[in-house]
């Protein structure tokens, strides 16, 4: 017979594992918990991106004749899951989702912006899609409110302008005119983001640039700095498929940190960055 040394050692052991038992259940339903459903209303954020995918018929097979497939994806600013259910898969660390627009909304116009969108999840079905999970939109993304930018004059910006065309042009190989979706001035130095579009206003004849791939994004990157009134290209990409700011790393931020404001890598907002490495009074 157990003596009741035993008997309370045994009923000890016991607690001990129901308790354990117990702790990993409640942590797997709090995991669950955190994990998004489908069909269900969501509020994600993160920045934009504009993709350029091969579609019908052969999805890149055979580049000449696939069609293209152009899509919005949100990177979002931390991943997620999601919970299985009927004719959807459970996913995990997704950070991309396609974002499914309504209506005649143009996600283009929200390119390398950080948004806030509401939809509901759908799990992809099909050779169309290139991330796992899809987000059907309900309304339009909500970008973040622009800080106050330093931005400059009309005179200056005419000059900075000016002093970006020619390069621009060249590089393009065809006369063209610059769209600015961003324009930040500091101390002399200067961060333009846009794109190039034709004299007329048109695309671009993507054949005739140096160094692009015409079925590529193509962001318009320049770096400026301001010597003797006159204002001088530093760095310029006129078609960079992704923001090169993204790539951009504390020993890079160098320039004046007013002119990295709303610049973000998706994980840290650059000026934020800049101020921290460089110890600089806001």
């Amino acid at each position: 017979m157990m003596t009741e040394n035993k008997r309370i050692t045994h009923l000890y052991k016991l607690i001990i594992t129901l308790l354990a038992f117990l702790t990993l259940y409640t942590g797997a339903v709090s995991a669950a918990e955190r994990c998004l459903h489908y069909d269900k209303p969501v509020s994600l954020s993160g920045i934009v991106e504009i993709r350029v995918f091969f579609g019908p018929p052969n999805f890149g097979e055979d580049p000449e004749t696939d069609s293209r497939n152009i899509q919005g994806i949100l990177f979002l600013d931390k991943p997620i899951c999601t919970v299985e259910e009927e004719f959807n898969d459970a996913e995990k660390e997704q950070i991309e989702v396609t974002l499914i627009p309504t209506g005649s909304l143009d996600l283009a116009d929200f390119a390398g912006r950080h948004v806030t969108v509401n939809g509901s999840l759908s799990h992809a079905h099909s050779g169309h899609h290139n991330t796992a999970l899809l987000l059907e939109l309900a309304g339009t993304p909500k970008p973040d409110a622009k800080p106050n930018m330093p931005e400059p004059s009309k005179s200056e910006r005419k000059l900075i302008l000016d002093a970006i065309r020619p390069a621009a042009a060249s590089e393009a190989g065809q006369a063209v005119l610059i769209k600015v979706d961003r324009l930040n001035v500091s101390h002399d130095w200067g961060v333009l983001i846009g794109k190039l579009v034709a004299a007329d206003g048109g695309d671009l004849n993507w054949k005739l640039a140096k160094d692009c791939d015409a079925d590529l994004d193509k962001m318009l990157w320049v770096v400026l700095n301001k010597s003797s009134k006159q204002w001088n290209v530093k760095q310029m990409d006129i078609c960079s498929p992704e923001p090169p700011y993204w790539y951009l790393e504390d020993k890079d931020l160098t320039m004046p940190c007013e002119v990295y404001a709303g610049l973000n890598n998706g994980q840290k907002d650059l000026e934020e960055r800049c101020r921290i490495h460089s110890n600089k009074p806001r």
